[in-house]
C-alpha cells in the first residue's frame, strides 16, 4: 500500500506538470494581449509594450513556460495583473469560502442522494421509484446558470412580492452589510447551495440507484435472504456496503467538478469565493489568476483520486494494493 501511495503521488506530480503546460499554452495562444489601450484616452501603446515587455509576454508560450514552472515549484503562482496582489494570497482569501458553500453543498447532496438512490433500488419499478427517476432526469437536464437565474427570481422577487416585503432570501453576498453573524450566513446560503445541490442529487440518486441494483442481484444477497435474515439487514448490513464503493469514485470525482461549475453559479449569487475570482479573471484576462484556479482544480482532482482508492481499501479490506 506505501509502495502504491508512494507511486501515485509521483504519477499525480507528472501529470500536474503535463496539465500545467497544457493550460499555459492555452492562456498565451488565445487571440489578444492581456493589456490594450481600449477606450482608455490616457493608456499608451509604449506603456502597454513596455508592460507586457516587463512581464515577458511578448515571448513565444515556450520561451514564457519554464520560469513559470520554476515559479511553481517554489509555490509561486504569480502576481494578478488586475489586483496587483500575489494570486496565492488571492486564492487564500477566496478559498475558504468556496470550501464553505461546496462543503455544505455535498453534505446536503449525499444526505438526500443516498437514501433517495437506496428507497429507489429496494422498491424497483414502484411509485417511488419512478417519482425519483423523473425528477432526477429533470434535476440533471436543468442547466446550472438557468436553474440558478430561477431561484434567484422564485427565492429573491418573487417571495419577497407574494409576501409583502416580509419574507425572501438574500439575492447577494455571504453577509448583509456589516451583519457578520451565522444566522446572516446561513440565510444567504441557502439559494447557491440549493442550486449547486439539485443537479449534485439528482446525479448521486441515479448512481446510488444503479449501483444498489446491481448488488442486489448478486449471489450472496440472495443467500443472506434465503437464510432468512430480515430484509432491513440484507439491504443496509450486506448489500449496502458493498453498493457504496462506487460512489466513493464518484464523489473523489464529483468534487473538483464541482468547484469548477461553482463559477456559473458563484458568478450569479456573486459569493466571493474562488468561481466567481476565476470568472472576472477570465473576464479581465487575468493569466496568473486563471491559471493558479485551475492548476489548484487539478491538484484537488489528483489528491481526491488518491483518498478514494485508499478509502477503497478502508470500506472493503478485501482489496489491495
Amino acid at each position: 500500500m506505501t509502495f502504491y501511495v508512494i507511486r501515485r503521488i509521483f504519477i499525480g506530480l507528472l501529470l500536474l506538470v503535463f496539465m500545467s503546460v497544457a493550460f499555459f499554452a492555452l492562456t498565451r495562444v488565445t487571440p489578444g494581449p492581456p493589456f490594450s489601450t481600449g477606450e482608455n484616452p490616457r493608456a499608451h501603446q509604449e506603456l502597454i509594450d513596455r508592460r507586457l515587455h516587463n512581464l515577458g509576454l511578448d515571448k513565444p508560450w515556450w520561451q514564457q513556460y519554464p520560469a513559470y514552472l520554476n515559479a511553481l515549484a517554489h509555490g509561486n503562482l504569480g502576481d494578478s495583473y488586475v489586483y496587483n496582489q500575489p494570486v496565492s494570497k488571492l486564492l487564500m482569501e477566496r478559498v475558504p469560502n468556496s470550501i464553505l458553500l461546496l462543503g455544505v453543498s455535498l453534505i446536503f447532496s449525499l444526505l438526500i442522494a443516498i437514501p433517495l438512490g437506496i428507497l429507489a433500488a429496494t422498491r424497483q419499478y414502484s411509485k417511488v421509484d419512478t417519482a425519483t427517476s423523473v425528477a432526477s432526469y429533470v434535476g440533471i437536464s436543468i442547466p446550472s446558470f438557468v436553474l440558478g437565474i430561477f431561484l434567484l427570481l422564485a427565492g429573491a422577487v418573487w417571495l419577497r412580492h407574494a409576501t409583502g416585503g416580509t419574507f425572501y432570501f438574500p439575492l447577494f453576498g455571504m453577509h448583509k452589510s456589516n451583519n457578520t453573524g451565522l444566522d446572516d450566513l446561513a440565510w444567504h446560503m441557502v439559494l447557491p447551495v440549493i442550486s449547486l445541490s439539485i443537479l449534485s442529487i439528482a446525479g448521486f440518486s441515479r448512481f446510488m440507484r444503479a449501483s444498489m441494483l446491481e448488488v442486489l442481484h448478486q449471489d450472496y444477497v440472495r443467500t443472506a435472504k434465503a437464510k432468512g435474515l430480515p430484509g432491513r439487514t440484507v439491504n443496509y448490513k450486506h448489500a449496502l456496503r458493498n453498493a457504496i464503493l462506487p460512489i466513493i469514485t464518484l464523489v473523489a470525482l464529483q468534487t473538483p467538478q464541482i468547484v469548477s461549475g461553482a463559477v456559473i453559479t458563484e458568478g450569479i449569487f456573486s459569493w466571493p469565493g474562488m468561481g466567481l475570482l476565476a470568472f472576472q479573471a477570465t473576464v479581465t484576462r487575468d493569466y496568473p489568476v486563471i491559471l493558479g484556479v485551475v492548476m489548484l482544480v487539478a491538484a484537488l482532482t489528483v489528491l481526491f483520486n488518491l483518498l478514494a482508492d485508499i478509502a477503497y481499501a478502508v470500506v472493503d479490506p478485501r482489496i489491495r494494493y
